[in-house]
């Protein structure tokens, strides 16, 4: 009778932080902004790390780990969070339940573990500092890391295995915001005794081992401060360890209070409280906390941030500009179709929406990609032509949207004050008379600005200290006396925003006695909801524009109007269709309606063909005895991939022998080549022991997206690889200038923008197929022509793009590949010595093996036409590179080297983590 309710659950529904609804959006934009936080402040400590060679010190290498580590497992719970709180589907799937569990609990015992690792370090360097670097060597470092991943790895596989030998649950609904191991087990039918004991021994043994270690390195730490005479040594030392140890009683406390506590005084509220704190909080805590108060990253940020060689950071503002200006685009362009395709959303407000959207999307456009274009590129110059075209479109656009924002507030205070006349008084002619006011009233004062601004006959540079031709920068610029350009902008911005705001307000003064006067809380809870979204907007644009345009020249810092700048020509239009429309009932209604219809006319014109939501891999082969041959077979050849990869990786970071451009390209390649291999193998080998071969349609796409992006990365890189022996082979004495650090970052920087570029072109044409004729695909992997081969629709321009991009890039690489290895020839046949011709030509051998190998199957597999596939024979081929040639990489590029085994071998007679394990 007590098993009649226990069933095998094959998902989990997530109830998250709260079921009450007027909380969803706070919680919602609260973990949002958190997680932006946690994301921008973890990455861009790592990366600054990295660029900076005066944090190139122990202490910092930990920070860069603890930063990886609190970005990690902050990425594994918060984005499931966010879905879940906006939407009413908050399944997940019992292997991504187990995976998140998996994933969060390495994560965070290796986080403890990196704590005490710090707290010996602090030991080290206050009570030791004359022996600091030599006794925290790199070998050290390393070690002391890969033993907190380690034990963090262990811990959490033992839990998970123990986790999935429960074979029922009373219910699949969970009462937390991720799978956690508490709450799972309250829902398990059978005996979970020795998973709570488990849980609390392994809790209790890290807690103890990391506190003895922190508590015996802060006493010692303590005596020393204490010993000291300089009192600002003793404040320095002092508030470093204040921070270290506010961060660990945070983390341990809540650790120890939701593990080590017994489970009958569990409170579930309580458990999702604390969870919070070191899932979300302190994530986002720890690099302050740690770094950001520190003198030495405040100085190599600030040299970072002032450098204009600094190639990381380049790439990472080009990253994240790409990304706000990809959402600004298609929120807005979004916006505007369906406005235009919904009757419902044909009223005045969302008239008044879509040409605030269209306003944002024109002026980020004017600026965003020329900025783009300048962070990546050394040639940042722009015409004066076009310099005074893109002030004037920006100006205008801008201060059309200042109007804009007026003229809605007056549509709110019609539509709150007066909702039975709305749709009289706000008619068709006057919607049109005020858009085309604002239009006017942007176009008169930008062309005025301008005649003004061209009227300046010289100018004392041509170095504008700014991200695009704003008028400011310009004016300060100029040889000849401004006053009057600068007196007239004063009075410009200054009239425009005293006319706004006075609109604004006083239609919200009216709109706030009117909704104090409603007797339904309902109504009044709704209006103001609108009105703090509007207002918010409000302040935001126009803080900023007051900051940058109507303080007096003499106070300006130019510093300070760049960044308030990038707000209202970045961040507010992408954030304008989210906190105007995405969060309003009507606009969802709307998009439903739209995807409804959609589905609807494709089943209609379709027939046969339907939406999928899965896809099924039939894999290699259908014959059940070879199944665990396959598998076996598979698994080998993984492992080796695995290990030979990593191993390669790992080595060429350790052996300064190895820090040369061949190993450095060579790391890279290792790295690719197990990325590629890991997107498909364990899919593969999962499907070969298992009857359920379906991938669902989101990994179907994202599993073809990253291969997609490491084959053709992989295929640039050999490129570049061929490019590095010509120049080491026929430039020896210049070898090391021509391929310098610069010169090899961005040759695999550009490698692996090609390779990404390429795979979203190919993503977003498949995304684009509407229907499939069938979800079964004959592949072991979604490989993006068998997918083809299922489209219902004319697939005609993605198989040409297919052809055309594979040939272009085969042809471009070849060319490369070839035109090297024919100086290569040359300088080779002119070599005097035999012993030297036969090296290079051993080393050619293997690297146009390796490349005939790849490039052969990708040709034979991509580059013939549809119609004369056989799809037994691309799984033969493709097998090829994506299984066996990872694996044969790392040894015919590397391990037949003398230099890798030398290193390798010192390596291994070194005092590293292998000797103490084994000795």
């Amino acid at each position: 009778m007590g098993e009649e309710n226990c069933t095998a659950v094959a998902e989990f529904i997530l109830l998250g932080l709260s079921d009450a609804p007027e909380l969803r959006v706070l919680l919602f934009l609260v973990f949002l902004l958190i997680y932006g936080v946690t994301f921008l402040g973890n990455l861009g400590m790592i990366a600054l790390i990295q660029v900076s060679p005066r944090l190139h010190t122990p202490m910092y290498f930990f920070l860069s780990h603890l930063s990886l580590v609190d970005f990690c497992y902050s990425t594994i719970i918060v984005p499931r969070t966010l879905a879940n709180i906006l939407d009413k589907d908050k399944a997940i799937s019992f292997l991504g339940c187990a995976a998140q569990f998996y994933l969060f609990c390495t994560c965070v015992v290796t986080e403890v573990f990196l704590l005490a690792v710090m707290a010996y370090d602090r030991f080290v360097a206050i009570c030791n500092p004359l022996l600091y670097m030599v006794t925290m060597s790199r070998n050290l470092c390393v070690e002391l890391v890969s033993c907190c991943y380690l034990g963090g790895t262990v811990c959490s596989l033992i839990h998970l295995c123990l986790a999935l030998e429960i074979p029922s649950y009373r219910s699949n609904v969970i009462n937390h915001f991720f799978c956690d191991l508490s709450p799972l087990l309250s829902l398990a039918c059978s005996d979970v005794t020795v998973n709570e004991l488990l849980v609390y021994i392994l809790a209790s043994f890290n807690e103890i081992i990391t506190i003895v270690i922190i508590l015996t390195s802060y006493l010692f730490i303590l005596i020393t401060i204490l010993r000291m005479r300089s009192a600002e040594g003793r404040r320095k030392a002092f508030s470093t360890c204040a921070s270290h140890l506010t961060a660990i009683v945070i983390f341990h406390g809540t650790i120890l209070f939701t593990y080590c506590r017994s489970s009958s005084g569990n409170s579930a509220d309580a458990d999702k409280v604390a969870a919070v704190f070191y899932t979300v909080v302190i994530p986002m805590l720890n690099p302050l906390i740690y770094s950001l108060r520190n003198k030495d990253v405040k100085e190599a940020l600030r040299r970072v941030v002032s450098s204009k060689n600094a190639p990381e950071l380049r790439v990472l503002l080009f990253m994240v500009f790409l990304l706000i200006y990809g959402v600004t685009v298609w929120g807005n362009l979004g916006m505007i179709a369906l406005i235009q395709v919904s009757p419902r959303l044909h009223t005045p407000m969302y008239f008044f929406l879509s040409h605030l959207s269209l306003v944002d999307f024109c002026y980020s456009t004017i600026i965003v990609p020329k900025m783009l274009v300048n962070i990546i590129n050394n040639d940042k110059s722009i015409s004066f032509l076009g310099c005074m075209v893109q002030f004037y479109l920006f100006c205008a656009y801008g201060i059309t949207e200042v109007f804009l924002l007026a003229v809605m507030a007056y549509d709110r205070f019609v539509a709150i004050c007066s909702p039975l006349l709305y749709m009289v008084i706000m008619s068709q002619k006057l919607r049109m008379v005020l858009v085309s006011s604002c239009y006017l009233g942007g176009t008169v004062c930008s062309l005025i600005h301008l005649c003004l601004v061209l009227e300046i006959p010289s100018y004392r540079s041509n170095v504008i200290n700014h991200f695009f031709c704003d008028l400011p920068p310009l004016l300060s610029l100029a040889c000849s006396d401004v006053t009057v350009n600068e007196l007239f902008l004063y009075i410009v911005a200054s009239f425009n925003e005293i006319l706004t705001i006075v609109i604004i307000l006083t239609s919200y003064l009216f709109i706030l006695i009117t909704i104090l006067r409603m007797r339904s809380a309902e109504g009044r809870r709704k209006a103001f909801s609108t009105c703090a979204s509007h207002l918010t907007a409000i302040v935001v644009l126009q803080g900023t524009i007051l900051f940058t345009y109507c303080r007096p020249s003499s106070g300006n810092n130019e510093d300070a109007d760049k960044v308030a700048t990038v707000f209202y020509t970045v961040v507010i239009p992408m954030l304008n269709p989210l906190i105007y429309s995405l969060r309003n009932k009507d606009v969802k209604e709307a998009l439903r309606r739209v995807d409804d219809y959609i589905l609807h006319m494709v089943e209609l014109g379709e027939g046969n063909c339907t939406i999928v939501t899965e896809f099924i891999l039939l894999g290699l082969s259908d014959v059940p005895e070879l199944r665990v041959f396959l598998s076996l077979l598979f698994l080998l050849i993984y492992g080796v991939t695995f290990l030979a990869n990593l191993g390669m990786i790992a080595l060429i970071q350790v052996s300064p022998r190895l820090h040369t451009p061949m190993y450095f390209f060579l790391s890279h390649l290792s790295l690719v080549d197990f990325c590629y291999s890991t997107a498909i193998v364990p899919q593969m080998l999962f499907n070969m022991l298992n009857k359920d071969k379906t991938i669902s349609f989101l990994g179907c796409m994202i599993q073809f997206y990253l291969f997609g992006t490491f084959v053709i990365t992989d295929v640039f890189l050999l490129a570049v690889m061929a490019y590095d022996r010509f120049v080491a082979i026929c430039s020896p004495l210049l070898y090391m200038v021509i391929m310098s650090q610069k010169l090899r970052m961005l040759l695999v920087s550009s490698c692996y923008l090609c390779g990404t570029v390429c795979s979203l072109i190919h993503l977003c044409l498949a995304l684009e197929i509407p229907t499939y004729r069938s979800n079964v695909v004959n592949h072991f992997f979604c490989d993006l022509p068998p997918l083809l081969s299922l489209a219902c629709s004319d697939v005609t321009v993605n198989e040409l793009l297919v052809y055309i991009v594979v040939t272009f890039n085969e042809v471009i690489t070849i060319v490369i590949i070839l035109t090297s290895y024919l100086f290569i020839l040359i300088t080779i046949l002119r070599m005097r010595s035999a012993e030297g011709r036969r090296k290079a030509f051993s080393t050619c051998a293997s690297h146009l093996t390796a490349i005939v190998v790849l490039q052969g199957t990708i040709l034979f597999t991509y580059c013939r036409s549809s119609s004369g596939n056989n799809e037994d024979a691309d799984k033969v081929a493709t097998v090829f590179y994506t299984v066996v040639i990872p694996m044969l990489n790392p040894l015919i590029y590397s391990l037949r080297n003398k230099d890798v085994k030398v290193a390798l071998k010192k390596v291994l007679g070194s005092k590293l983590l292998f000797e103490k394990l084994f000795s």
